[in-house]
């Protein structure tokens, strides 16, 4: 395996990266600002970037951030349940067990938040990822099940996630009553040429390669040029690139090694 042939101590370019070893990026720090803005006010935020641009992985940063003592979040990730099973994974979430009918699941949820926040002086935030897969009535759903006091107050924090056409979708006429209530949005970029190199490096530091990189100058730049800064296409070229390089016995990944992985990745 390349983990002993490179001598990592866990693998690199791994997808459950610990929150606290996710590279503080620009995008990284200006969400987490425009986020801890959102909480504040309880309001709705949308979040948006290109596929496999870490933009979630950027959001579970930022939560891991929080007091668990005063926050309680959310994360659901399977839009394509329907209302109901997305009332149920959040009831479940608050501790309720989710009554039979939808009107009775909403009027629980909005008595266990309101309760969460009077009582516990918890709040609620709700993060819904693959936001773009949610039926076209759902949005104001969610507004109308966190409003309340005449929409001047809320029950928590809402927070849509999803790719760039998410964004487009709500700009409709028929979501702008939601729309015109969002409290902030973020389109989540991806990394520059230098910001790639750094988390390129950081990886393989936090897997325990701490002499230089086993990655030259040109496999860099021909990573860089491939997945345009995009995390999840670099930690799947450099996992598929440090794989060919063991096979082939070579400590040094040079532009040949990744054009072969760009090869093997593009024919599947």
């Amino acid at each position: 395996m390349f983990q002993q042939f490179f001598g990592f101590t866990r693998i690199p370019f791994s997808k459950d990266i610990p929150p606290a070893d996710i590279l503080a990026t620009r995008g990284q720090m200006e969400l987490c600002a425009r986020l801890s803005y959102l909480i504040s006010e309880q309001g709705m935020g949308l979040v948006t970037g290109e596929i496999g641009s870490g933009k979630s992985t950027a959001v579970r940063s930022f939560v891991a951030t929080l007091d668990p003592n005063r926050y309680l979040a959310i994360y659901l990730s399977n839009p394509t349940l329907g209302m109901n099973g997305l009332y149920r994974e959040i009831l479940a979430a608050l501790g309720y067990e989710p009554p039979f009918s939808k009107p009775k699941m909403v009027a629980r949820i909005r008595s266990a938040c309101d309760d969460l926040i009077r009582t516990k002086q918890r709040f609620p935030l709700l993060i819904l990822d693959e936001a773009h897969l949610l039926p076209p009535t759902a949005f104001e759903q969610f507004r109308l099940l966190l409003s309340t006091h005449m929409d001047s107050r809320s029950l928590g924090t809402l927070l849509l996630i999803g790719p760039p056409g998410l964004s487009q979708t709500l700009h409709l006429s028929i979501h702008e009553s939601f729309h015109q209530r969002l409290t902030n949005s973020y389109l989540f970029p991806p990394l520059d040429l230098k910001e790639t190199l750094e988390y390129i490096q950081h990886h393989l530091r936090i897997a325990g390669f701490t002499t230089g990189s086993p990655f030259s100058d040109d496999a860099l730049k021909r990573i860089f040029e491939y997945t345009r800064g995009l995390p999840r296409q670099i930690n799947r070229l450099c996992t598929t690139a440090l794989i060919a390089a063991q096979i082939d016995r070579k400590q040094i990944l040079d532009d040949s090694t990744i054009r072969k992985a760009i090869t093997e990745i593009e024919q599947g």
